[in-house]
């Protein structure tokens, strides 16, 4: 057989499987300066435009636009210089629509000053014989994609989407062992040892000793700067034993329009940062993570939902205006973020900053600071329907369906307690799983006060 044949033949086995991003994929074609296809350089499909090479590519699932998204995510190479000295002025994805979303206006995070953006892979709990996480190829490009845009990354590998945190920490030990390797090999700057790690079955003494326990094994994998991420409540109590991690990046929430009670909350969890300090000699940072304000209008959020419609009940409103926010905004900068070392922002839908007045207050004290350069292909990324395609092709069918995406994941039977059907409609009529989610997706409050109503009857 020739040597040539031989050869491909080979190639095809050692991708059996494989998808771009991982290790083991073997390109059979090199695609040069991919996000820049020409007459003389074309994509797949002979492709001589970035729109044309995402059209081909959407349209097919061809050897040829793997290859092609293989060469993106090769062609990513930078990393960011995170100053020791300086605090971090970033922002937190916790979904990957909305690191999706950050990608495609990295050139806004820039003109607010934002440095660092934090996010991680999804731990699936449900439906699995032990905790793994999905869309892995999709984190490892995303870091690559905003180290080479020199943002500084936080990862942080997440169990707390749709119940998936009701699960043991012992039983999450492998997945973050093994996302402290992959942290290590990508360079992230800050790697977390869970997001909201008391949030899991543990008391607040289970999870000290669990902290405690990994410490070393994470040590041995990751050479970074190691973080604990607890929960309000549990940063707040003292208790959590932070001995030995480099940084506390503790959540931190403006979410109810009132000043006074942010008032309160600034001056106890700034008060427990100098504490943690002061008790803790390893700890040489405090950031304060998911600072926002909500405003609606995001479907997996039912406990705010249900937490406004009891305000309301009771004359008051929980949810911030564009004047709420900016007014909490320039709260918090004045009297909390000059006693931390850093924060990151809520990006999410129905949290976030961008296009609201709160960016203004934002990019008045963030960029005064000075503003991270805009690099080469930091504009390509909103290309309509690049990164979709890139996800398409890195992503099983499995992993679509399991990865929590605000816009196209299910919520079991819709967020409903029964399986809507024609006999049994769910809100605004609609009658299957995928039509309820659609409307909840629209209208999620009208969608989930109906929701609510309907199961209330059933029990």
């Amino acid at each position: 057989m020739p040597t040539a044949v031989v050869m491909v033949l080979m190639a095809f086995v050692d991708v059996a499987g494989a998808l771009p991003g991982d290790p083991e994929y073997v390109m059979l074609r090199e695609y040069d300066d991919p996000l820049c296809p020409s007459e003389d350089r074309p994509g797949p499909g002979g492709a001589e435009t970035l729109a044309d090479c995402v059209a081909w590519c959407t349209d097919t699932s061809s050897r040829e636009c793997l290859d092609w998204v293989q060469s993106i995510y090769l062609d990513l190479d930078g990393r960011a210089a995170l100053d020791p000295g300086a605090k971090i002025r970033g922002v937190w994805l916790p979904t990957i629509d909305a690191v999706r979303d950050a990608a495609k206006r990295i050139l806004d995070l820039k003109s607010v000053g934002i440095d660092a953006v934090s996010f991680g892979p999804d731990i699936v709990t449900r439906g699995v014989t032990s905790p793994r996480t999905v869309g892995d190829r999709l984190i490892r490009f995303y870091v690559r994609l905003f180290h080479t845009a020199g943002f500084a990354v936080y990862l942080v590998p997440n169990p707390m989407h749709w119940g998936n945190n009701d699960v043991s920490l012992e039983m999450l030990t492998p997945v973050v062992f093994s996302w402290a390797e992959e942290a290590d090999a990508l360079g992230v700057e800050l790697y977390a040892a869970l997001n909201e790690v008391d949030g899991m079955r543990e008391d607040l003494v289970g999870t000290s000793s669990w902290l405690q326990a990994v410490l070393g094994g994470i040590r041995e994998r990751y050479s970074g700067l190691l973080c604990a991420q607890p929960t309000q409540a549990g940063f707040k109590s003292g208790r959590l034993d932070f001995s030995g991690y480099d940084v506390v990046s503790a959540f931190f929430s403006l979410m109810v329009p009132d000043r006074i009670r942010n008032g309160r909350e600034i001056l106890a969890f700034t008060a427990e940062a100098q504490r943690t300090r002061d008790r803790i000699a390893s700890v040489d940072r405090i950031l304060f993570t998911d600072v926002a304000t909500f405003s609606g209008g995001n479907w997996a959020e039912t406990s705010l939902m249900e937490s406004q419609a009891r305000a309301l009940s009771e004359g008051r409103n929980e949810y911030a205006s564009d004047a709420d926010q900016a007014a909490a905004f320039e709260h918090f900068l004045a009297e909390a973020f000059p006693k931390i070392d850093g924060c990151f922002f809520n990006l999410w839908v129905g949290f976030s900053f961008l296009g609201r007045s709160g960016e203004d207050v934002v990019r008045g004290d963030f960029a005064s600071g000075g503003t991270l350069p805009e690099r080469l292909h930091d504009a390509v990324w909103s290309a309509p329907g690049l990164l979709e395609a890139i996800e398409a092709a890195m992503l099983t069918e499995h992993e679509r369906s399991a990865i929590f995406d605000l816009e196209t994941y299910v919520a079991g039977w819709a967020g409903l307690c029964y399986e809507p059907s024609a006999e049994r409609p769910g809100p605004f009529g609609c009658t299957s799983i995928a039509e309820c989610m659609e409307a909840f997706r629209r209208s999620p409050e009208a969608y989930w006060h109906l929701a609510s109503e309907g199961c209330g009857e059933a029990d």
